[in-house]
């Protein structure tokens, strides 16, 4: 793979990423880009790492080597040198993302409206007015807004995991990190997260890493998807030359394996 370089269109960058635990290599040297405004699907056999790699991007993990830039500042350590990164330094990097995860970890006891508010109230610094107009303008983007009242218990599971992404959303990140989000769902409920993928990609200039075992979501959702096995990336490209005409082997024989049962 060609080692990935910064410029002001990539805020996310990932050079010779290591992380062992114990005498397990889990990331070996893997490195990734991730474009201005772009959607990349990250897809891999269990075990191949990319879990690994989406909590060391969530800063949960500290990597063993190798560097991560965020909008051209190291992650890790501290801007200018190398000395390891503060908690506050940490915590700026931290602002940056919205994370998703499977399990929608809404506050039962509060309306969407409160739940899309509280953070940008507690942690930005917002007005109540300020945060609850943001929040209205994002559940009419993702065609909620006649949710802004509802208890989470009132939600299928699709429009649960719609109030997860917007609550993201309303921290205003830069990067938006997705973790199997589909995976509790129904089938018949992915196609609302799809959509509501499509409109933040239309929307706005958000770049989005997803994580996912779904092969048709990853092929619908994405600009690019990255391959990864063992640790490292073994192919990347666009969904349809990517699926369609894989260059490795390895990327052959994994998609036969799940295609075939998927």
């Amino acid at each position: 793979m060609t080692e990935p370089t910064n410029d002001h269109s990539t805020p996310l960058l990932v050079r010779d990423l290591q992380k062992n635990f114990g005498d397990l290599r889990v990331l070996r040297g893997l490195s990734m880009r991730a474009n201005r405004g772009e959607t990349v699907a990250i897809i891999g056999p269990s075990g191949s790492g990319k879990s690994t790699l989406l909590r060391v991007l969530m800063m949960l993990e500290k990597p063993d080597g190798g560097r991560v830039e965020i909008d051209g500042q190291s992650v890790w350590t501290m801007p200018g040198d190398d000395r390891p990164a503060t908690e506050a330094h940490l915590r700026s990097m931290r602002g940056k993302l919205g994370i998703v995860f499977q399990h929608f970890n809404l506050f039962p006891h509060m309306t969407v409206l409160r739940n899309l508010t509280e953070a940008p109230v507690r942690v930005r610094g917002l007005s109540r007015n300020d945060a609850e107009a943001l929040a209205r303008k994002l559940l009419a983007m993702v065609g909620l807004e006649d949710k802004a009242d509802a208890y989470p218990a009132q939600l299928s599971g699709g429009q649960k995991q719609r109030v997860a992404i917007t609550r993201a959303l309303a921290m205003e990140p830069e990067i938006m990190l997705f973790d199997e989000v589909t995976s509790a769902l129904d089938p018949e409920l992915i196609g609302e997260v799809l959509q509501t993928l499509r409109r933040i990609a239309t929307d706005t200039d958000v770049t989005m890493l997803i994580v996912t075992h779904q092969m048709n979501f990853a092929r619908a959702a994405a600009d690019r998807v990255v391959f990864i096995d063992e640790g490292v990336v073994i192919e990347e490209g666009a969904p349809k030359e990517l699926f369609g005409h894989p260059k490795q082997e390895r990327t052959q024989r994994f998609l036969e394996s799940v295609l075939e049962f998927g």
